[in-house]
């Protein structure tokens, strides 16, 4: 009788043992770093290897709902990793990193993650990860841009699409074989929005129209251009503002989708506004 319970005992413990370990990040249960960056010993397919489901993952860092390919020092984005599967994955699972420089230090801060997804510290890191097992395939959390002079950033990820067994048995998982890398882009211009008492646009995002709402304490004549992310102008025209408040339309039904910056200036002083077009 004594050693059924002796057994018992350690059988609960190994179930929840295994529980855990398919339920919450690799970072907190194991202190691995399981992203397949050069700090890992390996990633999640060291364990979830049983090719099942066959999970693919991307990585996007989102400005407004749109991708970017340079980061502005100390702006805050969204990370966003996304799984995608075959078959009928129970839950999944994620561990994200940023990192910079030749000793693999932290780049920038997490912050703010979605239901289920909880940030870890390991190693003087911070590691994005799962604190449940989630129906949901899609992974968001905050990231706060380093300071300028960082240089290049480099975000690992690996993903986990599980059948729900309390194992690792017959799970599948992916990694970034290469990094997302983003790049150090210029930071905003200090005297931007100093031109008028308010300024802003809308619908944002926005699919035809775009309408720019002034708030003026004198009338005058201003150049208006709209810039992609690499600082190239698709559009320029002169426009009027008038004293007080007015709403005046752009279209730009004919642009790409993509995150632009709506720039007013009057060769002195410069205002802006990012907008996101559907």
């Amino acid at each position: 009788m004594k050693f059924s319970i002796f057994y018992t005992f350690f059988a609960l413990i190994g179930a929840a043992l295994l529980w855990m370990n398919n339920s919450t990040g690799p970072a907190s249960v194991q202190g691995l770093d399981r992203t397949g960056s050069p700090l890992s010993p390996g990633p999640c397919q060291t364990c979830h290897n049983a090719g099942a489901f066959s999970p693919t993952l991307t990585l996007e860092i989102l400005d407004g709902g749109a991708a970017v390919t340079t980061y502005e020092p100390g702006k805050t984005y969204r990370l966003r990793v996304q799984a995608n599967a075959t078959g009928a994955p129970t839950g999944y699972g994620f561990q994200a990193v940023a990192l910079t420089g030749n000793n693999n230090t932290q780049a920038g801060e997490f912050a703010n993650p979605d239901n289920g997804i909880k940030i870890t510290p390991l190693n003087g890191r911070q590691y994005a990860e799962h604190s449940m097992r989630r129906t949901s395939n899609t992974f968001e959390v905050d990231w706060t841009a380093p300071e300028a002079g960082t240089g290049d950033v480099r975000f690992y990820s690996s993903v986990v699409a599980a059948n729900g067994n309390n194992s690792s048995g017959g799970d599948g998982s992916s990694f970034l074989t290469s990094p997302v890398a983003l790049p150090e882009g210029a930071v905003s211009r200090t005297e931007d929005n100093e031109l008028f008492e308010a300024f802003s646009v809308f619908p944002n995002p926005v699919e035809n129209q775009l309408n720019l709402r002034f708030r003026s304490r004198d009338q005058g004549a201003y150049q208006l251009r709209l810039l992609n992310l690499q600082g190239q102008s698709l559009l320029e025209r002169r426009i009027e503002v008038a004293t007080g408040e007015q709403v005046q339309g752009l279209d730009v039904s004919t642009l790409p989708a993509g995150v632009y910056t709506v720039l007013v200036t009057d060769g002195k002083g410069v205002s802006s506004r990012k907008v996101v077009k559907r």
